[in-house]
This record gives C-alpha cells, structure tokens and sequence, in this order.
C-alpha cells in the first residue's frame, strides 16, 4: 500500500490531502468489486500500470467507467453536490453515500442492454411445432476463447428451441478454445483442423457431417438473445419455398464509440453503387440510424441476401447448390450464396425478432493481408454476378421494386447541342421526372466526370470520348442518333427514329412517346440478355 500512497502523491503533484483519501479508500473500492481492474485496461488501453490508480486519479475527471456496476453518470445527475464539487462519484459512494442511503446504478450500457432484451421479448412470436426439426449449428473459430465463452452463455436457455447439435470447426487454435469446448455440457462435435481454413470450407466440412433438416450458419463473434433459435426455426417452418432465414444483428456497446452502439448492423442485405473496386457492392437494408424496434424492423421479410454471420439454410438446398464458394477468402461467400438462391428462385427471409449481438468490430482486423482478400474476393464476385446483378438493379429501379436497392435511376444526358434540342430533351426529361427518375444534364464535352450513381448515359454527341468516360464499368451506353451519318462506337444501344443497323449490340427505332418506348425496349433487352457488360 506504501507504493499506492507515493504513486498518489506523485499524481496529484503532492496534494496531500487529496492523495490520503484515495489512499484510505483504495482497499475498500477493490473489495467492493465496483472497479473492475480488467475491464478498465481493456476499455482503456491507453492507462499503463495500475488502472484503479489512474481512475482515481484522473480516469474520473476524464468520465471513465469505472465497470458495468457502476454508472459514474447516474450517480452524479443523482447528486448534483456530488457533481459540482468534482467528487469522485465512486469514491464519494463507498465513502459517504453507502451510509447515506444513496443509490448507483448499472452502466448504461448494461441497462440498455436488457431494456433491449426485454423489449425484443414482446415481439417474439414463440412458435410451438408438432416435431421440432434437428438444426445443426455450424461454429468456425481460431484463437477466439473469449468469443466461446460469450456465445455459450446460457446458450441452451436463450435459444427456447431443444433440438439442435452443435458442430465447431476449430482452425488450429493456439488457446485453451478447444478444451473449453470440451467442457461444455452441450451436443458438441469438434473438426480440429491443424491449418486455418477459409469460412467457405469450414462450413462444407462441418455440412458434410452435419444430421439436421437444417444447417444454422454461426459466427463465434455472436452474443444471442432469448428465443433466436425458435423464431428463426419457425420463420423457415411456416414460410411457403423459403430455403434461408437471416436475422436482426445489432452492434453491442463500444465505449470508444457509442453512436455506433447498440445500432442495427444488419437487417437484411440490398446494394449500391460504385466505381472500386466492382459496380455493386452489399449493405445493410435498414438505416442504421432506425431504432431496433421500428415497424419496419419487427416483422419477417424477403429480402435478397443475408449476412453468413446468423444463416439458417435448409440442408438440402445448401448441398444441391455445392454449399459456398470456396473461391473466396473470408469475405462475399454469403452474398454469393444468397445470390445463388434467387437466381434458382428460392426465397430468403429476414426473422426480423431473432435478435442477436454481433461483436464485428473485434474480429476483423484491417491489415495488408485483408485489403489483398478484399481484392480478391470482389474479383471472384463480380465475374460470377456482375452481369446478373447488374440487370437485376437496372430492372429493380426501372419499377421502383426496392428490393434488390433503395436507390433510384438515374439518367445523364450528354449534349452539346441543348439549346437546339431544348424542347426534345425537355419532353424527355420531364417524362424520366414524372416516373420518379433523376434525369442530370452535361453540356460541357471535356467534362468527363459521369460519377458512380448513373445508371443509364444518353448522348447526342458524336465528339463525346467514351474511353476516358468516368462511371462505372455497368452504366447503359445509348446514342440517341439524329441523322442517318450517325455511326458511333463503344454503345450498348443505338436508338433512332428510323429502323437502321448501327455498330452497337443493340439498336431500335422510336417513333412517338421516346421515354415510355425506350424504357420497353431496354426492359426486354435485359429480359432476354444477361446484361451489358
């Protein structure tokens, strides 16, 4: 205690009075188990040495946690006195207000924790079957002992659904994850790989082994709520062909980030745009500024991808499809593999109230070797589904579906001549405007800037060069001709009001109404093409 009393009195430059206190009351703060010497260096790890030193010092002033149990924020709105005095709150509470009657409170991050547990209970459908399907629970881990142990917390109580096995593929871990599972009290099979296997083949190898109807994709950074199992279960059970059920993640609580706690971090998948490294890419279908419990996010859904992180995939389907794609490297097979499932015309759902924690942000690290699979992963993706997706978002936005997106078409009109063809583009523009299009206009030649969000160019200007172009490798090439010399190259489609054959891949005349017909003649080129790229 000798070291505590001089580390005091070198930290509050030898305020003698101040360094006593803390001093006298470290030993009742450690028995209290308010401070919480590992979550404090974990949460911090900035403070060196002694952290019960560094709160009462300075961590209190900084508004530190000084754990879960104790909310420093409650107990100084609580007690104002305590608040414009400067008062350590904690140290004031095992002090003084103990004996004073006062009260503290959990961190916030505990409380809203549960008030989120509390309120997805009320939504949960808990469904009854006559004979529970067996699932099998497909787990990859390495290295990831601390993940295990939050996962299987109450694990058999919070999934309110009896019939299930567990399969873990471990990927040569180097800590005790192995013979912790072991010691569980669970329906636990264990692949103990001696290299680290990809996320695609590690969830083949436990499928090939696996007995359930069902086979439930797990990420071993999941914290699950009550009743996840059974209402993810009962969303595949009672939907008519729906092969995949997805469910609600939500970020837990970061300190060193709390706009970003306790947000939803997947709620199905849609996709934007851009120009790097592929046109299109996945995200989450849901605003991650919606409160987890908007209408829109407490009922079942189609959707067209889910994350792999929480899959529940009927067995049957996931071997007729060859399981996922080995081609990637821990990133895009599960996008890949929802994609898969629309195109043979299966159905995904989202469980909107199977509501699980996912701890992403702990297990993924941005180093070289993941900007290098990331390249990679987008490569394999974009040549299996570039033209497919591509058609189906031009499709998606031509009749404001939002199911493949939320964004709409966009149209860019290059012409240097607008002012001699005001009234044509004028009609057309407004036409575009009316069925809910952005319709942009470029006059400039040299501007060469198109951006990631056109879908659809439209030029009239023969001089216009393509080739430096600046869009995206997917957007829709057309040449509007206006005089039989017309004869450009490097367009999808060349549209005239004469019937006449250009060097493009497709050309059609339009007589009278130009949007109305071009959009029929560009859906029924998409209909019976795979696309344009």
């Amino acid at each position: 205690m000798t070291k505590h009393l001089i580390n005091f009195l070198l930290k509050s430059n030898f305020d003698f009075k101040k360094a006593m206190k803390n001093y006298k009351y470290y030993g009742a703060i450690e028995e209290s188990g308010l401070f919480d010497e590992k979550f404090y260096s974990k949460t911090y790890d900035d403070v060196k040495g002694d952290g019960l030193t560094h709160y009462l010092v300075k961590g209190y002033l900084e508004g530190r946690l000084p754990s879960l149990d104790f909310d420093p924020d409650f107990y100084n709105n609580n007690y104002p006195d305590v608040h414009g005095a400067q008062l350590n709150p904690l140290l004031h509470y095992i002090a003084h207000g103990k004996d004073e009657g006062k009260i503290f409170q959990y961190a916030y991050s505990v409380r809203r924790k549960e008030e989120i547990c509390e309120t997805n209970s009320v939504f949960l459908t808990n469904y009854e079957f006559d004979a529970e399907p067996l699932v099998s629970i497909i787990i990859l881990t390495r290295n990831g002992l601390g993940h295990l142990k939050r996962l299987f917390k109450d694990f058999d109580k919070k999934t309110n659904y009896s019939n299930y096995e567990i399969i873990v593929v471990d990927n040569a871990s180097a800590d005790e994850s192995v013979s912790y599972l072991k010691s569980l009290d669970l329906p636990i099979r264990i692949i103990e790989n001696e290299e680290n296997v990809s996320f695609s083949k590690g969830n083949n190898d436990a499928a090939k082994i696996a007995n359930g109807e069902y086979i439930l994709l797990l990420n071993n950074d999941i914290e699950p709520t009550y009743g996840w199992l059974n209402e993810m279960v009962g969303a595949i059970v009672n939907n008519d062909d729906a092969v995949s059920v997805g469910a609600k993640l939500v970020f837990p609580f970061y300190e060193n980030n709390r706009k970003k706690s306790f947000r939803i971090q997947h709620s199905g998948d849609i996709f934007a745009e851009r120009m790097y490294p592929c046109c299109l890419y996945a995200i989450n279908k849901s605003n991650d500024h919606l409160d987890i419990f908007d209408s829109s996010l407490t009922k079942n859904a189609q959707c067209v991808a889910v994350t792999g992180a929480v899959d529940l995939i009927d067995k049957k389907v996931y071997d007729e499809l060859g399981g996922l794609d080995e081609d990637y490297i821990y990133g895009l097979e599960d996008v890949d593999f929802s994609l898969k499932l629309h195109k043979k015309g299966y159905k995904t759902i989202l469980a909107s109230n199977a509501l699980l924690f996912h701890h992403e942000s702990s297990t993924r690290v941005k180093s070289k070797d993941y900007e290098d699979n990331d390249k990679h992963n987008y490569k394999v993706f974009w040549s299996k589904w570039g033209n497919y997706l591509s058609k189906n978002m031009l499709l998606d936005k031509i009749h404001d579906n939002k199911f493949f997106t939320q964004k709409k078409l966009k149209i860019t009109i290059v012409d240097e001549n607008y002012h001699d063809n005001f009234e044509f583009l004028s009609k057309i523009s407004k036409g575009f405007n009316e069925l809910g299009f952005t319709v942009e206009l470029i006059s400039d030649l040299e501007n060469m800037y198109i951006g990631n969000s056109s879908d659809i160019l439209l030029c009239l200007s023969e001089d216009y060069d393509l080739e430096n172009m600046v869009a995206r490798d997917d957007i829709v090439r057309v040449f509007i001709s206006q005089n039989s010399k017309d004869n450009p190259k490097g367009y999808d489609i060349v549209v005239s009001d004469e019937n006449k054959t250009f060097d493009s891949k497709y050309n059609f005349a339009i007589k009278d109404n130009f949007v109305k017909e071009f959009l029929e003649n560009l859906e029924d080129i998409l209909i019976k093409s795979d696309g344009f790229l």
